[in-house]
């Protein structure tokens, strides 16, 4: 053989590397952790696939799906390959033959989701039998939920006995309370009639229960009550908003909150804690009498705020609510960003999911947050006339009810 043969033998490779792809003499390292190639199966049948690396990026569909076959991995009629994630490593390391060195080289490490070629309720038919059929269904009874509380709340908010203004005074603020008060009666009825009866009622005082002598120059001149006589008059509506509930409800709880108009004063400035306030002396008043015939009103119960609080909060019916009167921030859409505070200064209503107040005279609510619910009451007041004149507002009188029951609240209206 000439020295020309003997050169060309050489440099042929031997059988053995010619039965083998190139790709196999590479050997690539160990895959990241996560991404070690393999068919992770999801419920409903999904399968999320990671192939080998590859010196390439996937570039069609068609592409995606020779790589997940290449696993061994059978795509079934109807499904597609989808590619949801591809890394990029520009420093993998390969050994391209046994005993050699390792080299870096960029490699492309890709994830794919095999999965139904159209949504699961496409495959019963299109959209017009989907609607058809879910408008057909047949409803499934209503679970009972014999040991399930429910519970009425009854919102009381800035009454301000002994105020004047366009809608009267004491004689129409009595007159308009003792007519919600029938329409509670109706709502109760109406509640029973529909089998969402009410186990307990809770009556939320929200505040401003008497105008007081001291906020402003002008209650001295407009009024047409004493002191004394607003509380009173605000103590005798009390009793009757709460006998009516006693009569009806084997659990009543009465609470209520400090308020601006409320508050003692000498001039415009408070004087005292916080507690030192009208409307709590009134249900403390109510909570001593009460307690005096424990057979006719045993089952009932009250809360008042601690002496240097202003807020309290109640579980009822497994829903935490909090009560505010709603002098402590400046208006009513920075109700939030109080409530926020408080909750971050863990505050007696940093847990509330309902949060009721009052103050501003006029209904609205507001979500917040994950499922938090901001109630502002309307006013029961003879009318805030110089509101209306800054403003051109004019709020509607009304008082505030809803439940809450195992599914959170519902049966909200304005009596």
């Amino acid at each position: 053989m000439s020295l020309t043969n003997d050169l060309e033998a050489l440099l042929q490779p031997t059988l053995a590397a010619q039965s083998q792809p190139s790709e196999v003499l590479r050997s690539p390292a160990p895959a990241p952790r996560g991404w070690e190639s393999g068919v992770r199966y999801e419920p409903g049948g999904t399968m999320v696939v990671t192939t080998p690396a590859a010196e390439q990026p996937p570039n069609s569909e068609a592409d995606w799906r020779a790589r997940v076959e290449e696993l061994g991995l059978a795509v079934p009629d109807g499904w597609r390959v989808r590619l949801v994630e591809a890394r990029h490593d520009p420093a993998a390391w390969h050994r391209d033959a046994q005993g050699e060195d390792a080299v870096t080289r960029p490699v492309w490490r890709c994830r794919y989701v095999v999965e139904p070629a159209a949504p699961t309720w496409l495959s019963a038919g299109d959209v017009d039998a989907l609607v058809r059929d879910a408008m057909r269904r047949r409803r499934k009874p209503r679970a009972t939920a014999e040991t399930a509380e429910r519970a009425l709340i009854v919102v009381y908010a800035d009454a301000q006995a002994g105020k004047v203004g366009r809608d009267g005074g004491t004689p129409e603020l009595v007159s308009r309370v003792a007519e919600r008060f029938d329409r509670l009666d109706d709502h109760i009825r109406d509640l029973k009639a529909i089998g969402q009866a009410p186990d307990a009622a809770y009556w939320m005082d929200a505040g401003d229960c008497v105008e007081n002598y001291e906020n402003t120059a002008q209650q001295a001149y407009t009024n047409d009550l004493s002191m004394t006589e607003m509380i009173r008059v605000h103590r005798r509506i009390t009793f009757e908003g709460l006998d009516r509930l006693a009569g009806r409800f084997g659990r009543v709880v009465a609470a209520t909150c400090g308020s601006n108009h409320g508050r003692v004063r000498r001039g415009r400035e408070a004087v005292g804690p916080p507690n030192d306030d009208w409307g709590l002396e009134v249900m403390s008043q109510i909570a001593d009498a009460y307690a005096r015939n424990t057979d006719a009103y045993g089952h009932v119960s009250f809360v008042m705020p601690g002496k240097w609080r202003e807020a309290v909060s109640l579980d009822i019916a497994g829903t935490t609510v909090g009560l505010a009167h709603g002098h402590q921030y400046p208006k009513p859409e920075k109700a939030g960003d109080w409530w926020r505070a408080q909750s971050f200064g863990r505050q007696a209503i940093a847990d509330a999911a309902i949060l009721i107040t009052g103050h501003y005279h006029h209904f609205r609510t507001q979500q917040l947050g994950n499922g938090r619910l901001h109630i502002q009451a309307p006013t029961l007041d003879n009318g805030s006339d110089w509101y209306t004149a800054r403003s051109g507002e004019v709020s509607t009188a009304g008082l505030l009810v809803f439940s809450i029951g195992p599914n959170g609240w519902d049966h909200l209206r304005l009596l």
